[in-house]
């Protein structure tokens, strides 16, 4: 057998507690050399209690390359520790990062001894030339979408472009992993459930996303027979009966999908189905007809970005919708049965105090417009190579200078650092954020552990009554919850 070809998916935080979803990124790397007939192993940190005796018995083995994946924020802890234990053990054993956070600063992620060659963009056609390169021993000068070092210095290959025809790459291998041990989302119907992308991208130019730069502002979708099939596929051979659909918008075009949701209703596919992103101005367009045929084909939610309740932010941030497309919307989706979440970002630069308030108090109207809508508050978090990141730095948000200085930008930490917050700010959008993912019974299906279950129906009614009444003084259960949250991870 040839040496393995050892992808790593490191931890990425407390969260990770509510539920553990497949790692699709690591599976979309391995589709073709596995196709190939390469030997691909898949190691999940999530799932290990003694990772490095897990790692070191494959690193006893000699593998060709030892390859992971990043995401900014405490991601970027877990994945140096990765690497500095693979070359602890086997110095000689080059180490790939690919990723959002090494896709936008490449050579800084190579200032790191521990890190050999970095993957930008997508890299399903990248990954399978790179191990062809390194298993011949050749130069990696050649290869579109990397940055490397050679003796000590870093060299920038030029870019490859993204690719046209997805319908061209194999299904993802999930044979590669214990599809048992992941979930997709939770229906409490004791179905197994699994996550799907049938699609890349979004054209759409919301400043904060790290869409607009990972995916210069284009959408590629598989075709209506293809993802049929990849439906198809997962039903079949893995006896899933649940599917969380993970585009970032699914319904970009809408002719694509009502073809998918007429062929789940022709071909009589039974399975229950939840979409990541379909966006407001798309929703419009739907008539009740459809939401009627979208219901017989089991889809039972819809997640949407509203991200302020404020015409101005929204104009800042690029939204390209305004808050009264997203009342008649939700007034619309109410008279159907979706559980419909509906997100919210708060602590954005420039964004005031006052304009925080109009955001619960739009949130508090959907869900009394739409009995079936949740509205969780999220913290903006800076991300660089996009617009808002330009605008955050021009607030007085100081850039790191190194990749470790990356760990505390994310969701948990990334806004005790920003400028424009004061203390009494952030204690307000803190508590905002934490209350709003337990003030409604109808985010619990996201929620896949039952002892958290348990936890969510103690704290829900309290958590309800900070949110609708901005309580956020003295927040000693939020303090407890916290506590629970980290002791489980």
């Amino acid at each position: 057998m040839s040496q393995e070809i050892l992808l790593i998916q490191p931890k990425a935080g407390n969260w990770e507690a509510l539920g553990i979803r497949s790692p699709d990124g690591l599976l979309t790397l391995a589709a073709v050399p596995k196709i190939k007939g390469y030997n691909v192993k898949i190691l999940d940190l999530r799932l290990e209690e003694d990772w490095k005796n897990t790692l070191k018995k494959h690193l006893d083995k000699d593998p060709l390359l030892v390859a992971t994946t990043c995401m900014t924020g405490i991601q970027i802890k877990y994945a140096l520790e990765l690497s500095k234990f693979v070359k602890e053990n086997n110095k000689s054993v080059p180490i790939i990062w690919g990723g959002i956070h090494p896709t936008f600063l490449p050579e800084q992620t190579l200032e790191n001894e521990n890190i050999d060659i970095v993957v930008i963009d997508e890299g399903d056609i990248t990954f399978i030339e790179l191990i062809e390169t390194l298993e011949k021993g050749k130069s990696l000068k050649n290869i579109k979408g990397i940055a490397y070092k050679d003796n000590g210095k870093i060299h920038m290959n030029p870019p490859r472009e993204l690719i046209k025809d997805l319908d061209s790459l194999p299904d993802l291998p999930y044979e590669l992993i214990d599809s048992e041990k992941y979930y997709g989302f939770d229906l409490d119907d004791g179905e197994k459930s699994i996550t799907l992308m049938t699609s890349r991208g979004c054209p759409f130019k919301c400043n904060f996303c790290y869409d607009t730069k990972l995916y210069n502002n284009s959408w590629r979708g598989h075709s209506v027979d293809r993802t049929i099939e990849m439906i198809k596929n997962v039903v079949d051979k893995f006896g899933v009966k649940n599917i969380f659909f993970q585009d970032d918008n699914f319904a970009t075009d809408v002719k694509r999908f009502k073809e998918i949701v007429h062929r789940i209703i022709k071909e009589k596919i039974d399975i229950k189905w939840g979409l990541l992103g379909v966006r407001l101005d798309a929703l419009k367009h739907l008539n009740d007809e459809f939401l009627y045929d979208l219901k017989k084909a089991g889809c039972v939610n819809i997640d949407s970005g509203v991200e302020s309740g404020n015409d101005r932010v929204l104009k800042m941030i690029r939204k390209g919708v305004d808050i009264g497309t997203i009342k008649d919307v939700n007034k619309k989706m109410g008279r159907h049965s979706f559980k419909a979440k509906y997100t919210f970002i708060v602590g954005y630069p420039t964004e005031t105090e006052s304009e925080i308030k109009d955001s619960v108090r739009l949130a508090l109207q959907l869900v009394r417009d739409n009995k079936n809508a949740y509205t969780p508050f999220f913290i903006y978090t800076a991300y660089p190579g996009v617009e808002l990141w330009d605008i955050a730095k021009a607030n007085g948000l100081k850039e790191p200078k190194k990749l470790e200085e990356w760990l505390n930008f994310d969701y948990e930490n990334a806004y005790l650092n920003y400028p424009w917050l004061t203390e009494k700010r952030i204690k307000i959008i803190k508590n905002i954020a934490f209350a709003s993912f337990f003030a409604n019974k109808n985010i619990k299906y996201k929620i896949s552990k039952n002892y958290l279950k348990l936890l969510f129906d103690v704290y829900q009614p309290i958590a309800k009554m900070r949110f609708k009444h901005n309580i956020y003084q003295f927040p000693f259960d939020v303090k407890l919850a916290n506590s629970v949250a980290n002791a489980l991870y």
